[in-house]
């Protein structure tokens, strides 16, 4: 049982990440495919945060807080690049 929740959640999960990058795939589930993945990666992250915490493992809780700071670091990143790239075709038009 637990072998065919593990495989389904690979798929769900590996979907996600395929389609949140691929331009062929409509815009509203790339959007979704990111807030899914932000869900699960989040929640991952304030697990082991929160598991740190009440168990006295700080380096499991210092492990969650890396965690976040990369996931906030790459979304800024991506952001910001998304913002470059709409100014440069504005720029060309």
């Amino acid at each position: 049982m637990d072998f065919i929740f593990e495989i389904l959640f690979e798929l769900i999960v590996e979907g996600s990440l395929e389609a949140a990058g691929d331009k062929k795939v409509p815009m509203v589930i790339r959007v979704l495919a990111c807030v899914f993945l932000i869900v699960v990666f989040g929640g991952i992250a304030a697990l082991c945060i929160v598991s740190g915490i009440t168990d006295k493992n700080w380096i499991v809780g210092a492990a969650g807080g890396v965690l976040l700071i990369i996931m906030g670091f790459t979304a800024w990143k991506l952001r910001s690049k998304a913002g470059e790239r709409k100014r440069q075709k504005e720029d060309q038009d």
